[in-house]
């Protein structure tokens, strides 16, 4: 019989393994269906070309990491525009993602640039 030290410590690992099925369902559904927004519901032009490369979840489902890239780099738009246009549209594509996905809870949307995508090195940040 085990204690109290033994449950917590299995509680842990099980936080601490990789992401299981519906996660990664959840993830490439997102994925999908922002990139379908992207395409035909959204009407801003600082935001033509941006294409949602990858979604991480958190452990908890709160929150979503999703990478961006340009399909085609758009020269009059600079980062900061693109980012700003991307935070302003975040509660549009919450409801969007909460409607077509039938989610009980939407995760909060935190975008960042794919440097992988654009030949750099990978992107460290974390939730």
């Amino acid at each position: 019989m085990g204690n109290y030290t033994d449950t917590k410590r299995s509680r842990r690992s099980r936080r601490d393994q990789t992401p299981g099925i519906r996660s990664l369902r959840l993830e490439e559904l997102i994925r999908e269906e922002m990139n379908l927004l992207l395409e035909a519901e959204v009407t801003d032009p600082n935001l033509d070309g941006v294409r949602i490369t990858t979604v991480s979840l958190s452990p908890d489902g709160a929150r979503a990491r999703l990478s961006y890239t340009m399909t085609y780099p758009n020269t009059e738009t600079s980062s900061r525009e693109l980012e700003g246009a991307l935070r302003r549209a975040t509660g549009f594509f919450r409801r969007e993602l909460c409607d077509a996905l039938s989610l009980k809870r939407t995760p909060e949307l935190r975008f960042s640039v794919d440097i992988a995508a654009l030949g750099g090195g990978e992107d460290e940040e974390t939730f």
